[in-house]
């Protein structure tokens, strides 16, 4: 009888331990969004754009500058701004960011990267 109770024990400690483990690793929200840096000098007319290939695998959340040099009158400094985007399914698709001219649409630079989404929605750059 001791050995059943004994099983049950360790059973029941191995399932509660495994549950456990299973929501901290869903609960990592770092993982659940995925911060691309792009890059301009201020002043210049030109603004980076991006278009999702499939956006019902990944959308847009936000972008936020991360760093701005052009203090105290400085003008032409860089400025580096993260796009943020959240896995939605799983699977992979593309997203291309242009460097677009606010005069006249022209395209500077263009750049494709790769982003995968697992099952669990976390999302990761697969290549560029």
């Amino acid at each position: 009888m001791k050995k059943v109770i004994i099983l049950v024990t360790l059973f029941l400690v191995g399932f509660a331990v495994g549950i456990g483990v299973h929501f901290i690793s869903n609960s990592d929200e770092s993982s659940k969004t995925l911060e691309l840096t792009y890059n301009t000098n201020g002043g210049v007319p030109y603004e980076w754009k991006y278009e999702i290939e499939d956006s019902s695998i990944v959308k847009f959340v936000k972008s936020y500058v991360v760093e701005d040099k052009n203090k105290d009158g400085m003008v032409g400094a860089p400025i580096s701004t993260n796009y943020v985007f959240k896995g939605l399914k799983k699977g992979k698709t593309t997203i291309t960011f242009k460097y677009v001219s606010m005069t006249d649409g022209t395209v500077d630079k263009e750049e494709k990267v790769t982003i995968k989404v697992d099952k669990n929605k976390n999302i990761s750059l697969v290549g560029k």
